[in-house]
């Protein structure tokens, strides 16, 4: 009877003991997952939120000065992040067999945003040279620090960021999309071709005097002025094909 019971026992400890065998793993696993660090694409609206309509005092400054010390929070893992990603990359991003990819699957971040990561600390690195400059760039909001470190960022918009002009993304955007937009386009083109017709109208003058003074018979010369000729009015065309089709 004795034996009976201590059978049962032994066998509810072993079930027991399996359960938490069968729980190890997935525990583990999950105990060194990381969380995605930013979404590949980041929102285009911004929620509008002004400190200024709090009436209560105490409970404004207290905002202000949470969201400050969060955007330094989340600015100094996202640097520390794209470093180590950064030196991660370096050595086995070349891998043939793809591992460094499957690594990032593996951590939870995706491969843009580890290329933005990566990019937001070269730009720290390369661009933030003084503790100054690195403290400021770490206080502004995340949103932005990632627009001014892309490839393709406008280096006057940067510029105008870290000289503390632009302090939030939504400036940042508004001022890029107007720079883009089609009337600045054409504003481009018009200095393009007044350039160009001034050094068009130059070049001409200077093969004159050339033709006239040329040892070549006039028959040749004159084939030569046409030819030119005609290769400055394709590129006329070009500009013009350029300013309709934009």
């Amino acid at each position: 009877m004795i034996n009976k019971k201590n059978s049962v026992l032994d066998r509810l400890k072993k079930d027991s003991f399996k359960k938490k065998e069968e729980l190890k793993e997935p525990v583990q696993s999950k105990e060194f997952e990381i969380m995605v660090i930013e979404k590949d694409f980041l929102p285009s609206d911004e929620i509008f939120f002004n400190y200024d309509d709090i009436q209560d005092y105490e409970m404004k400054t207290d905002l202000m000065r949470y969201e400050s010390l969060l955007h330094l929070a989340k600015s100094q893992y996202h640097s520390k992040a794209g470093e180590i990603l950064l030196e991660a990359n370096e050595k086995y991003a070349n891998n043939k067999n793809g591992t460094f990819t499957i690594w990032l699957e593996h951590i939870k971040i995706g491969k843009k945003s580890a290329e933005r990561l990566i990019n937001r600390f070269k730009f720290l690195k390369n661009n933030c040279l003084s503790s100054e400059d690195q403290a400021y760039f770490e206080s502004l909001p995340l949103s932005l620090t990632y627009e001014i470190s892309s490839p393709n960022a406008n280096p006057n918009l940067v510029r105008a960021v870290l000289t503390k002009q632009i302090k939030t993304r939504k400036e940042y955007i508004t001022l890029k999309e107007e720079l883009n937009s089609p009337r600045n386009n054409t504003q481009n083109f018009v200095q393009i071709e007044k350039l160009f017709n001034k050094l068009n109208l130059n070049i001409s003058t200077l093969i004159e005097n050339k033709i006239e003074t040329s040892s070549l018979d006039s028959t040749k010369a004159k084939a030569v002025y046409n030819k030119i000729e005609t290769l400055n009015n394709e590129i006329k065309s070009l500009l013009l094909e350029l300013d309709l089709y934009k």
